[in-house]
């Protein structure tokens, strides 16, 4: 359920092998983030999350931008893979599926109607209720053109690129770098979500909601509790799921959960930014780069 919590999107090209590129979370640090009260101040009250953005998302990749990063690689990598006369069937693109954006569900569900319907379940992406097939992988000499062997391969009288035609794929639109964020951005983003947890600020928002709770019968300490109940994590949503999450989206709007949690996780993340500006703007020119890289591709140019 809260995969997406500290997810930079960031992108393994390794698996491009059998047409598949995967999305891999950075991890949280543990250093305390300051809580000196400056940028919180009184919250405007918020409803939603979804279209919320967060300073460090500049330094991040959206879903779009993964989707023509991910497009371009596989366009490169079919073009590669023509040049050794050898073919491999990719797997069509997935339907979207999970949170909406970064920021839908960051902190809890904030959706009223979704609530009623689907309890804590996405609904129509949902991916429990979505399986995705499993794409065949290349074999033979598809398999050693698209993963490489160091470059020691020959493949039709030519020589395979180190790390095969998804190596390749990758240095045109990434150069030396790694494609997607870079860890520092994922860590920031993770680091300030966990440690605004502990703020006062946001511990105080988190009693009035269980406040709010007990009154209509629920009792958890915190919107994310709510959500992570072992009965509510299987393939359906069940009765008591909406309820309490009818429940909680109600509480989260008149105790204003999101406000107080967005507004402090902001000042956070701009001191978080501040201390490592010069690092942030390598990362923003970086991915800059690429995405320029992989439009270049995607437009025919």
């Amino acid at each position: 359920m809260l995969r997406h919590l500290a997810d930079g999107r960031r992108i393994s090209v390794t698996a491009a092998v059998g047409g598949v590129i995967l999305l891999v979370s950075g991890c949280a640090g543990n250093a305390p983030a300051p809580d000196d009260g400056r940028g919180a101040g009184k919250a405007p009250v918020l409803r939603s999350s979804a279209d919320l953005r967060l300073p460090i998302q500049d330094y991040l990749f959206s879903d779009a931008e993964l989707g023509t990063v991910k497009q371009a690689m596989r366009t490169l990598a079919q073009e590669c893979m023509r040049r050794f006369k050898v073919s491999h069937e990719f797997a069509p693109p997935a339907a979207p599926l999970g949170p909406r954006s970064l920021m839908d569900r960051r902190y809890g569900l904030t959706d009223q109607r979704l609530a009623g319907a689907f309890g804590y379940h996405l609904g129509e992406r949902d991916p429990r209720t979505h399986p995705v097939a499993e794409p065949s992988p290349p074999v033979g000499k598809a398999l050693t053109v698209l993963s490489g062997s160091g470059g020691s391969e020959k493949v039709n009288g030519m020589r395979v690129p180190a790390r095969g035609c998804a190596g390749e794929a990758e240095r045109k639109i990434a150069g030396s770098g790694g494609l997607g964020p870079v860890d520092l951005a994922q860590d920031l983003n993770g680091k300030s979500f966990h440690d605004t947890r502990a703020d006062r600020r946001v511990a105080e928002v988190f009693g009035a909601w269980s406040g709010c709770m007990e009154d209509k019968g629920f009792s958890y300490p915190d919107p994310l509790a709510a959500m992570n109940d072992r009965r509510f994590q299987g393939k359906r949503p069940v009765p008591e799921e909406i309820r309490v999450a009818v429940a909680d989206v109600d509480c989260k709007a008149r105790t204003d959960v999101v406000g107080v949690w967005f507004k402090v996780e902001t000042a956070y993340q701009k001191s978080l930014i501040a201390k490592h500006r010069k690092a942030l703007n390598a990362a923003l020119a970086q991915k800059n780069r690429q995405l320029a890289a992989a439009r270049a591709v995607d437009s025919g140019g």
